[in-house]
């Protein structure tokens, strides 16, 4: 396909641009920033604005659309700012891509947008999948709600296929160990997202429109939900056997590094996505086994086309 990648110099694009090049696309980056020498077609201009949208879609087969404030930004960018590139950046590529005939897109979203429908209860972790409401606490969640909604409308009024993506955290880490605990409860390795991704561009979900949690695959059942409220560390090693050990060998405090109280099933993904999440901490408990940790999370924080 010929697919256009906005907001591609992010960490969406660093995930999946090698990926979606190596499967043999041709891409189109659109990014408000110049992206430099990249060898691949790119266009300078800014979702809010339609006339630069229609610029950035004309010929091609599919949008990934990445553009977008993100939860890390509320503390320095208003409210109006979250509205204005997500809300309104997000009707803008759907109106351009109405008007250009383009009849699929997959929408970047977040597990944001469930709030305080994953808020924990006192007395357990919290577990949460796509039968859960949408109850955003902020101006974000709020922000990507409504983006799934206009993709819901435009699927359903004018065939514009598009598949949301409730991605977790992939942004970089220098810290191995802060990588591979955050893969228990909500985190994702990019690797895991280019396969989402790649996924949604020929997937034909019911209705025109479908959203997936993606997350790394869930080290503990759902039925663990109480016992991890009262002893995470010990469910920890019914679940890995002598991690606890092993963490002890390597010097590392586990405890510290147990931050979330929320259980992210991805079998929705799974069965009806066809995601096969490869990176999961298992795999982290393995590499730590093998002294090799450091390889099982290749190296962040380049732009991509820097890798």
């Amino acid at each position: 396909m010929k697919i256009l990648i906005t907001g591609a110099g992010g960490n969406l694009g660093r995930a999946i641009i090698p990926a979606l090049t190596e499967a043999g696309h041709s891409l189109r980056l659109f990014d408000f920033r110049a992206l430099g020498e990249t060898g691949v077609e790119t266009i300078v201009g800014d979702v809010r604005d339609i006339d630069d949208v229609r610029t950035a879609v004309s010929g091609v087969d599919a949008i990934v659309h990445a553009a977008a404030l993100h939860g890390i930004h509320l503390a320095k960018w208003r409210p109006e700012d979250f509205w204005a590139i997500n809300v309104t950046g997000t009707f803008n590529v759907y109106e351009a891509a109405r008007e250009a005939g383009i009849k699929r897109v997959v929408l970047c979203s977040t597990m944001g947008v469930y709030g305080d429908s994953a808020r924990a209860p006192a007395d357990a972790w919290s577990v949460v999948d796509e039968s859960n409401a949408l109850l955003p606490g902020d101006v974000y969640g709020m922000s990507k709600k409504l983006c799934e909604e206009v993709s819901a409308v435009y699927a359903r009024k004018w065939g514009i296929t598009t598949v949301a993506l409730r991605l977790g955290m992939f942004v970089p880490e220098s810290n191995i160990d802060k990588y591979g605990f955050r893969l228990l409860f909500g985190g994702v390795d990019d690797r895991d997202v280019a396969q989402a991704v790649s996924l949604s561009l020929t997937h034909e979900p019911d209705g025109g429109f479908d959203a997936f949690n993606i997350m790394a695959p869930l080290a503990f059942e759902t039925s663990d939900a109480q016992a991890l409220h009262t002893d995470p560390v010990a469910v920890l090693d019914q679940r890995f056997p002598g991690c606890n050990a092993l963490f002890a060998e390597k010097g590392i405090d586990a405890r510290p590094l147990i931050w979330g109280r929320t259980l992210w099933p991805v079998s929705k993904a799974m069965d009806v996505l066809g995601y096969k999440p490869q990176f999961g901490f298992d795999g982290y408990i393995a590499s730590l086994q093998r002294g090799t940790a450091e390889t099982y999370y290749p190296p962040q924080g380049l732009p991509w086309w820097g890798i």
